[in-house]
């Protein structure tokens, strides 16, 4: 007899709930808990001089805050209702990758000098509040790049996924990552340490998966 599905269940079966409560949970001690712990460390700066002539272009705070944001609530949606395999896979790869986070963020605690905002334009405000609220550590890798690039690389594993997201996906996480650099938000290693991040993270998962299948056959053949 099918069990009769709530209101949850009915938006995202039960393993894809738990996948995003992890996610939000392990993104938070690695993003805000580790603050409490490296801020009164020395801060190491990856700047380069290529990164110091890049421009602050205030237009990609859309980008920055809107589009990535858009991506993300849809793309980990799509990734939570794929069947279990799938959907552990590219939580697993996310988590994987946010525990890589927190290592880095605790052991090469870094920061980076931003411009001085002087304009009162609409664009130049908001990119002062975005300053604000996300204060120049636990940059590197960036997390920003990291949750967009994860999603690319799980919408080509998604069985589910709509060809419009899974192509779109591509030139948006391109964006996504122009806007950590002309936003002035992250360095170029951040960008670089955040794809590594997710590499490893579906590495990682990659390798669970094949134990797990060697494992349920020889099971298998030892019964």
């Amino acid at each position: 007899m099918e069990r009769k599905k709530n209101i949850f269940t009915r938006f995202l079966p039960f393993y894809g709930w738990m996948s995003v409560i992890i996610m939000f949970a392990v993104n938070n001690i690695a993003f805000q808990a580790t603050r409490l712990v490296n801020k009164g460390w020395h801060h190491y700066d990856f700047s380069t001089p290529l990164d110091d002539r890049i421009p602050l272009v205030t237009w990609f705070v859309i980008i920055y805050v809107i589009l990535a944001y858009a991506q993300w609530i849809y793309g980990f949606y799509l990734a939570a209702r794929e069947r279990k395999p799938i959907c552990y896979e590219v939580y697993g790869a996310e988590i994987t990758a946010k525990v890589i986070c927190l290592i880095c963020f605790l052991v090469i605690p870094t920061t980076m000098v931003r411009h001085d905002l002087t304009a009162t334009d609409f664009l130049s405000r908001w990119v002062q509040s975005v300053y604000d609220i996300d204060a120049a550590d636990n940059l590197f890798p960036s997390i920003h790049c990291l949750e967009s690039y994860v999603l690319t690389r799980g919408a080509f594993k998604m069985e589910r996924c709509p060809a419009w997201y899974k192509w779109g996906s591509i030139p948006v996480t391109i964006l996504v990552f122009l806007s950590t650099l002309f936003m002035r938000q992250h360095v170029i290693a951040d960008v670089i340490s955040a794809v590594a991040a997710v590499e490893i993270g579906f590495l990682v998962m990659g390798l669970w998966k094949r134990y797990r299948k060697n494992n349920t056959r020889s099971a298998f053949y030892s019964n």
